[in-house]
């Protein structure tokens, strides 16, 4: 196995941590390549050491508590238990809305757009006789923008500026309001 032998203090060095959390990690099972006590100093291989880091890193990752020390068990409950009550009183607040009630709007509206463009044919028809090529496609196109306008533009969430529009969020009735 290749990596160097070191003692303690300069695996601790090597991690940059205190030599208590080298003990703390041979008491985890961080291999000791020279077992220490009664005298004889403890030796590491840094290869090994770092493998096993590794190791407990990708454990920790996966959600593996076993290899996780109290403290930290008890920071990542903490800051679980912050995380919920944040989101709570975000909800509260009215920054965030159900996913159920959100499916459900948009639903509605697309719903809405599918009977729009469905009706579209029978809504257009009496005004495209004799009509030329463009003037056919300019009433189309109108008539798409409008229903396509009705999926960002509704009461409930749409910006104040385009929800005084018109009635509904339609452009005809703010065309027409224009127009007056």
């Amino acid at each position: 196995m290749s990596g160097q032998l070191v003692n303690q203090a300069q695996l601790a060095a090597l991690f940059g941590v205190q030599p208590i959390t080298i003990r703390a990690w041979v008491r985890k099972g961080c291999p000791e390549e020279v077992k220490g006590g009664g005298g004889k100093r403890a030796a590491y291989n840094t290869a090994a050491v770092i493998r096993w880091r590794e190791e407990q890193a990708a454990l920790a990752a996966t959600g593996d508590a076993s290899a996780l020390d109290e403290a930290e068990l008890k920071k990542r409950k903490l800051a679980a238990e912050m995380g919920l009550a944040e989101l709570e009183l975000s909800v509260r607040r009215g920054e965030y809305v159900e996913i159920e009630q959100v499916g459900a709007l948009v639903a509605d509206e697309y719903a809405t757009v599918r009977a729009n463009f469905t009706a579209m044919p029978g809504d257009i028809a009496p005004d495209l006789e004799g009509c030329t090529a463009a003037e056919i496609q300019e009433l189309m196109m109108a008539k798409v923008t409008e229903i396509l306008h009705g999926l960002s533009a509704d009461d409930l969430y749409a910006p104040e500026a385009e929800a005084s529009e018109g009635a509904g969020g339609s452009t005809e009735a703010a065309t027409e309001a224009e127009s007056d």
